[in-house]
């Protein structure tokens, strides 16, 4: 689960814009028992995808393009 604060760093947006989200009733929350909203990671990622983590970023994460072999040099 996430607070307002841990969802808007998990998907690289601000608070207000979570929070935005949230009243017009694209993301739904729960309160926790201390009166906090609690957001589900599965609902914030329906609908914000999550930041690439640092083990994703890199050359490993770049397209890979093929060149036929016909416009190989030999």
């Amino acid at each position: 689960m996430y607070t307002i604060a841990t969802a808007a760093a998990a998907v690289g947006r601000n608070k207000n814009a979570i929070l935005r989200a949230i009243k017009v009733g694209k993301i739904s929350v729960a309160k926790d028992e201390n009166g906090e909203w609690q957001i589900d990671r599965t609902e914030l990622h329906r609908v914000y995808p999550p930041l690439r983590s640092a083990s994703m970023q890199g050359n490993d994460m770049q397209p890979h393009l093929h060149q036929s072999p016909l416009l190989t040099p030999v």
